[in-house]
Protein backbone atom coordinates (compact mmCIF):
# COMPACT_ATOMS: atom_id res chain seq x y z
CA UNK A 1 0.00 0.00 0.00
CA UNK A 2 1.33 3.16 -0.98
CA UNK A 3 2.26 5.34 2.67
CA UNK A 4 1.43 8.47 1.08
CA UNK A 5 -2.18 7.25 0.63
CA UNK A 6 -2.29 5.02 3.44
CA UNK A 7 -1.26 8.09 5.85
CA UNK A 8 -1.48 11.60 4.30
CA UNK A 9 -4.62 11.31 2.74
CA UNK A 10 -6.69 10.19 5.42
CA UNK A 11 -4.83 12.21 7.98
CA UNK A 12 -6.06 15.59 6.03
CA UNK A 13 -9.91 14.07 5.19
CA UNK A 14 -10.02 13.54 9.26
CA UNK A 15 -8.81 16.67 10.00
CA UNK A 16 -11.16 18.17 6.91
CA UNK A 17 -14.17 16.40 8.70
CA UNK A 18 -12.84 17.92 12.03
CA UNK A 19 -12.86 21.35 11.24
CA UNK A 20 -16.23 21.25 9.17
CA UNK A 21 -17.51 19.65 12.44
CA UNK A 22 -16.66 22.61 14.22
CA UNK A 23 -17.26 24.87 11.11
CA UNK A 24 -20.98 23.82 11.08
CA UNK A 25 -21.25 23.69 15.22
CA UNK A 26 -19.66 27.27 15.20
CA UNK A 27 -22.12 28.81 12.85
CA UNK A 28 -24.67 27.48 14.62
CA UNK A 29 -23.83 28.99 18.39
CA UNK A 30 -23.22 31.96 16.17
CA UNK A 31 -26.52 31.75 14.40
CA UNK A 32 -28.75 31.28 17.13
CA UNK A 33 -26.95 35.16 18.28
CA UNK A 34 -27.58 36.32 15.50
CA UNK A 35 -31.39 35.15 15.24
CA UNK A 36 -31.88 36.33 19.16
CA UNK A 37 -30.31 39.63 18.17
CA UNK A 38 -32.41 40.22 15.02
CA UNK A 39 -35.68 38.92 17.35
CA UNK A 40 -34.68 42.04 19.55
CA UNK A 41 -34.11 44.30 17.11
CA UNK A 42 -37.40 43.40 15.20
CA UNK A 43 -38.80 43.98 18.84
CA UNK A 44 -37.30 47.63 19.15
CA UNK A 45 -39.00 48.53 15.39
CA UNK A 46 -42.30 47.18 16.90
CA UNK A 47 -42.01 49.18 19.40
CA UNK A 48 -41.24 52.66 17.64
CA UNK A 49 -43.73 51.84 15.45
CA UNK A 50 -46.45 51.95 18.40
CA UNK A 51 -44.39 54.88 19.99
CA UNK A 52 -44.49 57.23 16.29
CA UNK A 53 -48.52 56.02 15.82
CA UNK A 54 -50.66 58.55 16.53
CA UNK A 55 -53.70 56.41 15.49
CA UNK A 56 -54.94 56.27 19.15
CA UNK A 57 -55.16 60.03 19.78
CA UNK A 58 -56.82 60.81 16.25
CA UNK A 59 -59.42 58.18 16.98
CA UNK A 60 -59.70 59.00 21.08
CA UNK A 61 -60.08 62.69 19.64
CA UNK A 62 -62.64 61.77 17.37
CA UNK A 63 -64.63 59.38 19.63
CA UNK A 64 -64.88 62.05 21.77
CA UNK A 65 -66.08 64.50 19.08
CA UNK A 66 -68.72 61.79 18.52
CA UNK A 67 -69.78 61.26 22.08
CA UNK A 68 -70.01 65.53 22.07
CA UNK A 69 -71.93 65.29 18.74
CA UNK A 70 -74.48 62.45 20.14
CA UNK A 71 -75.14 64.48 23.39
CA UNK A 72 -75.92 67.66 21.35
CA UNK A 73 -78.34 65.57 18.96
CA UNK A 74 -79.81 63.69 22.05
CA UNK A 75 -80.88 67.47 23.12
CA UNK A 76 -82.19 68.65 20.45
CA UNK A 77 -84.34 65.54 19.54
CA UNK A 78 -86.23 65.37 22.83
CA UNK A 79 -86.76 69.35 22.21
CA UNK A 80 -87.88 68.65 18.90
CA UNK A 81 -90.38 65.87 20.63
CA UNK A 82 -91.51 68.41 22.85
CA UNK A 83 -92.05 70.59 20.35
CA UNK A 84 -94.00 68.61 18.04
CA UNK A 85 -96.19 67.44 20.42
CA UNK A 86 -96.65 71.22 21.90
CA UNK A 87 -97.55 72.24 18.42
CA UNK A 88 -100.00 69.38 18.06
CA UNK A 89 -101.90 69.77 21.00
CA UNK A 90 -101.81 73.63 20.06
CA UNK A 91 -103.57 72.50 16.88
CA UNK A 92 -106.40 71.22 18.74
CA UNK A 93 -106.35 74.11 21.51
CA UNK A 94 -106.90 76.22 18.77
CA UNK A 95 -110.10 74.68 17.52
CA UNK A 96 -111.49 74.86 20.60
CA UNK A 97 -110.92 78.48 21.67
CA UNK A 98 -112.70 79.36 18.05
CA UNK A 99 -115.40 77.44 19.01
CA UNK A 100 -115.65 78.77 22.16
CA UNK A 101 -115.63 81.92 20.60
CA UNK A 102 -117.90 81.59 17.84
CA UNK A 103 -120.70 80.08 20.39
CA UNK A 104 -120.94 83.58 21.76
CA UNK A 105 -122.67 84.17 18.57
CA UNK A 106 -124.21 80.91 17.99
CA UNK A 107 -127.93 81.95 18.72
CA UNK A 108 -127.90 85.32 18.25
CA UNK A 109 -124.85 87.99 18.18
CA UNK A 110 -122.26 88.23 21.12
CA UNK A 111 -124.51 90.52 23.21
CA UNK A 112 -126.46 87.88 24.89
CA UNK A 113 -125.19 84.00 25.97
CA UNK A 114 -128.10 81.50 25.90
CA UNK A 115 -128.10 77.86 27.90
CA UNK A 116 -126.70 76.05 24.93
CA UNK A 117 -123.67 78.54 23.97
CA UNK A 118 -122.84 78.03 28.10
CA UNK A 119 -122.71 74.54 27.72
CA UNK A 120 -120.55 74.71 24.64
CA UNK A 121 -118.28 77.54 26.31
CA UNK A 122 -118.34 75.19 29.54
CA UNK A 123 -116.88 71.95 27.15
CA UNK A 124 -114.34 73.84 25.56
CA UNK A 125 -112.95 75.54 28.28
CA UNK A 126 -112.88 72.09 30.31
CA UNK A 127 -110.37 70.81 27.21
CA UNK A 128 -108.79 74.20 26.81
CA UNK A 129 -107.41 73.81 30.79
CA UNK A 130 -106.73 69.58 30.01
CA UNK A 131 -104.45 71.03 26.75
CA UNK A 132 -102.89 74.15 28.84
CA UNK A 133 -101.81 71.52 31.90
CA UNK A 134 -100.22 68.63 29.36
CA UNK A 135 -98.43 71.37 27.12
CA UNK A 136 -94.65 70.50 27.47
CA UNK A 137 -92.08 73.39 29.24
CA UNK A 138 -88.86 71.67 27.97
CA UNK A 139 -86.37 74.28 27.60
CA UNK A 140 -83.12 74.36 25.15
CA UNK A 141 -80.80 77.36 25.62
CA UNK A 142 -80.84 78.17 22.28
CA UNK A 143 -84.14 78.66 21.98
CA UNK A 144 -87.17 80.69 22.81
CA UNK A 145 -90.27 78.85 22.03
CA UNK A 146 -90.57 78.37 25.98
CA UNK A 147 -91.48 81.34 26.56
CA UNK A 148 -94.71 81.45 24.15
CA UNK A 149 -96.07 78.09 25.82
CA UNK A 150 -95.46 79.61 29.48
CA UNK A 151 -97.17 82.39 28.36
CA UNK A 152 -100.32 80.06 27.61
CA UNK A 153 -99.56 77.74 30.72
CA UNK A 154 -100.34 81.61 32.73
CA UNK A 155 -103.83 81.43 31.30
CA UNK A 156 -104.48 78.57 33.01
CA UNK A 157 -106.04 80.24 36.25
CA UNK A 158 -108.14 82.65 34.24
CA UNK A 159 -109.64 79.66 32.35
CA UNK A 160 -110.03 77.45 35.53
CA UNK A 161 -111.87 80.57 36.75
CA UNK A 162 -114.23 81.17 33.78
CA UNK A 163 -117.70 81.04 34.48
CA UNK A 164 -119.95 81.97 31.76
CA UNK A 165 -123.57 82.67 32.84
CA UNK A 166 -127.11 82.50 31.07
CA UNK A 167 -127.41 86.32 29.91
CA UNK A 168 -126.14 89.80 28.67
CA UNK A 169 -122.70 89.96 27.09
CA UNK A 170 -121.46 93.38 27.54
CA UNK A 171 -120.18 96.00 25.36
CA UNK A 172 -116.53 95.75 24.65
CA UNK A 173 -114.40 98.15 26.92
CA UNK A 174 -117.18 98.15 29.62
CA UNK A 175 -116.10 96.93 32.17
CA UNK A 176 -118.09 93.84 32.36
CA UNK A 177 -120.52 95.28 34.98
CA UNK A 178 -123.49 93.01 34.27
CA UNK A 179 -121.59 89.52 34.62
CA UNK A 180 -118.08 87.71 33.91
CA UNK A 181 -119.17 87.14 30.21
CA UNK A 182 -117.73 90.02 28.52
CA UNK A 183 -114.12 88.83 31.11
CA UNK A 184 -114.60 85.62 29.63
CA UNK A 185 -115.22 86.34 25.81
CA UNK A 186 -111.76 88.92 26.39
CA UNK A 187 -109.45 86.09 27.73
CA UNK A 188 -110.70 84.01 24.85
CA UNK A 189 -109.81 86.23 22.55
CA UNK A 190 -106.09 86.82 23.92
CA UNK A 191 -105.58 83.30 24.66
CA UNK A 192 -106.80 82.86 20.71
CA UNK A 193 -103.69 85.30 20.15
CA UNK A 194 -101.25 84.02 22.77
CA UNK A 195 -102.05 80.27 20.79
CA UNK A 196 -101.33 81.73 17.49
CA UNK A 197 -97.80 83.39 18.39
CA UNK A 198 -97.28 79.98 20.15
CA UNK A 199 -98.04 77.77 16.89
CA UNK A 200 -96.15 80.33 14.11
CA UNK A 201 -92.73 79.81 16.86
CA UNK A 202 -92.82 76.42 17.33
CA UNK A 203 -93.31 75.64 13.41
CA UNK A 204 -90.58 77.40 12.49
CA UNK A 205 -88.59 75.94 15.58
CA UNK A 206 -89.53 72.24 15.05
CA UNK A 207 -88.39 72.96 11.28
CA UNK A 208 -84.76 74.22 12.60
CA UNK A 209 -84.92 71.60 15.09
CA UNK A 210 -85.70 68.92 12.44
CA UNK A 211 -82.82 70.68 10.27
CA UNK A 212 -80.06 70.63 13.10
CA UNK A 213 -80.29 66.99 13.87
CA UNK A 214 -80.45 65.98 10.24
CA UNK A 215 -76.87 68.09 10.30
CA UNK A 216 -76.06 66.35 13.25
CA UNK A 217 -77.13 62.96 12.00
CA UNK A 218 -74.96 63.62 9.22
CA UNK A 219 -71.57 64.87 11.19
CA UNK A 220 -72.10 61.46 13.41
CA UNK A 221 -72.01 59.46 10.27
CA UNK A 222 -68.82 61.22 8.75
CA UNK A 223 -67.32 61.03 12.21
CA UNK A 224 -68.34 57.23 12.56
CA UNK A 225 -66.64 56.86 8.75
CA UNK A 226 -63.26 58.64 9.81
CA UNK A 227 -63.43 56.29 12.83
CA UNK A 228 -63.57 53.55 10.77
CA UNK A 229 -61.01 54.46 8.20
CA UNK A 230 -58.09 55.29 10.37
CA UNK A 231 -58.68 52.07 12.42
CA UNK A 232 -58.53 49.83 9.04
CA UNK A 233 -56.42 51.60 6.63
CA UNK A 234 -53.67 53.16 9.98
CA UNK A 235 -54.01 49.26 10.92
CA UNK A 236 -53.33 48.17 8.01
CA UNK A 237 -50.21 50.39 6.99
CA UNK A 238 -48.66 49.40 10.37
CA UNK A 239 -49.11 45.48 10.18
CA UNK A 240 -47.38 46.14 6.20
CA UNK A 241 -44.68 48.05 7.95
CA UNK A 242 -44.12 45.48 10.53
CA UNK A 243 -44.59 42.61 8.09
CA UNK A 244 -42.19 44.77 5.98
CA UNK A 245 -39.39 45.12 9.16
CA UNK A 246 -39.82 41.35 9.57
CA UNK A 247 -39.14 40.64 5.29
CA UNK A 248 -36.01 42.60 5.97
CA UNK A 249 -34.40 40.37 8.91
CA UNK A 250 -35.41 37.25 7.31
CA UNK A 251 -33.83 38.19 4.71
CA UNK A 252 -30.93 38.77 6.35
CA UNK A 253 -30.89 35.56 8.05
CA UNK A 254 -31.45 33.53 4.77
CA UNK A 255 -28.31 35.31 3.42
CA UNK A 256 -26.39 34.55 6.19
CA UNK A 257 -27.37 30.91 6.16
CA UNK A 258 -26.96 30.52 2.39
CA UNK A 259 -23.48 32.12 2.96
CA UNK A 260 -22.87 28.97 5.46
CA UNK A 261 -24.27 26.95 2.99
CA UNK A 262 -21.91 27.69 0.25
CA UNK A 263 -18.97 27.60 2.93
CA UNK A 264 -19.89 24.13 3.91
CA UNK A 265 -20.37 22.89 0.57
CA UNK A 266 -17.39 24.45 -0.06
CA UNK A 267 -15.17 22.58 2.83
CA UNK A 268 -17.12 18.90 2.09
CA UNK A 269 -15.44 19.37 -1.48
CA UNK A 270 -12.13 19.73 0.38
CA UNK A 271 -12.60 16.98 2.34
CA UNK A 272 -13.59 14.64 -0.25
CA UNK A 273 -10.72 15.17 -2.83
CA UNK A 274 -8.35 14.92 0.25
CA UNK A 275 -9.81 11.41 0.45
CA UNK A 276 -9.04 10.79 -2.94
CA UNK A 277 -10.94 9.27 -5.57
CA UNK A 278 -12.13 5.14 -5.73
CA UNK A 279 -9.82 3.33 -8.16
CA UNK A 280 -11.40 0.90 -10.03
CA UNK A 281 -10.72 -2.96 -10.41
CA UNK A 282 -7.84 -3.34 -13.15
CA UNK A 283 -6.87 0.12 -13.32
CA UNK A 284 -2.98 0.91 -13.89
CA UNK A 285 -3.42 2.86 -10.74
CA UNK A 286 -3.20 -0.14 -9.06
CA UNK A 287 0.42 -0.47 -9.49
CA UNK A 288 1.17 1.93 -7.03
CA UNK A 289 -1.02 0.76 -4.44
Amino acid sequence: MNPLSAYGVQIGEVLSKIAQGRFRLGFENSFQQIQNTVANRINDEIDRIAREDDTPRRLATLESEYRKIERNKGLIDTYEESVRHNNSRLDTMQENVTAAISAFSTDDDNTNLTADEVTTIEAKRDALIEDTQRLLSTVHPNYAHPTAIRDIKNQLATLQAMEPVVGVVDAEGSGSPSNSNRDILDSLNSLDTLISTAKNVGTVVQEDLFSVSLNLQAKLAGNAADLTTISTVELKRREEEIDQIKADYGNILRMISLSFEAQANSAEKLGESLAGGKIEPGSVMNLFS
